[in-house]
């Protein structure tokens, strides 16, 4: 490639404002008005702690359900045409602080689709080996999907002169999302390492949201700075 040629390709990736990095997102729970899931472990404040504990996400992927048709022309083989969208589902997956606030958080939320009774018992060791569990003969019974569904926002962001996540490119909306598993969670003795928790999401649909419209924070700053990601972050780096 001529160097003329690069040097246009770096100059319209700098106007572009860099490249993109994986490790930038966002990702909000939303209950609607028809919702009657009590937000235990997602008020007060534990909002923030699962917020910020996701370390991993994905945009979803978007496929096409296709059918057959054959014969249209003599010679022809069969021609595949697109006939509706199909769904699948999401992961996430978050760290755990020592509360462990995420996994209650999820677990108290499957709890609750179906009708089961919240348990809380004493923070202590002793106490947790004497707890007992719920009536053998419970009723499972599950909720209407308005009750427990949500829209859950995942919002692909990226650094600018204001934050290190002021800008969002993409945002994808799952509409009517629910978690339908909770990974195990590994715990074993030997080097110490971070609890985390995966949640895998059903969801009917989803947005996409196209952050095209003009962005007036850019400030100029050097995209190719070792240390542009620390914009916003740092002291005396547009914060």
């Amino acid at each position: 490639m001529a160097q003329h040629t690069i040097d246009e390709f770096m100059s319209k990736i700098g106007r572009q404002k860099g490249m993109s990095l994986t490790t930038g997102f966002d990702v909000f729970f939303e209950w609607g008005p028809e919702s009657t899931f009590p937000q235990r472990y997602y008020f007060d404040g534990d909002e923030d702690i699962v917020h910020m504990m996701c370390d991993e996400a994905q945009l979803p992927n978007v496929q096409t359900a296709t059918g057959q048709l054959s014969g249209r022309y003599v010679g022809e083989s069969a021609v595949q045409y697109a006939h509706s969208r199909m769904f699948t589902d999401v992961g996430l997956g978050f760290l755990c602080d020592a509360k462990l606030i995420p996994l209650k958080f999820f677990n108290w939320w499957y709890q609750w689709m179906f009708n089961e009774e919240f348990v809380e018992g004493e923070n202590e060791l002793y106490s947790a080996m004497s707890s007992t569990p719920q009536p053998r003969n419970r009723v499972t019974r599950v909720r209407y999907p308005a009750e427990y569904t949500a829209t859950v926002k995942i919002i692909k962001t990226e650094p600018d002169g204001v934050a290190s996540n002021n800008r969002a490119p993409i945002t994808y909306i799952l509409e009517n999302a629910y978690p339908y598993a909770i990974d195990a969670v590994p715990l074993s003795y030997g080097s110490s390492q971070l609890t985390r928790v995966n949640v895998n999401f059903h969801y009917s649909r989803h947005t996409v949201i196209y952050g095209d419209k003009k962005d007036t924070s850019f400030t100029g700053l050097d995209y190719d700075d070792p240390a542009f990601g620390n914009f916003g972050i740092e002291p005396g780096r547009g914060e």
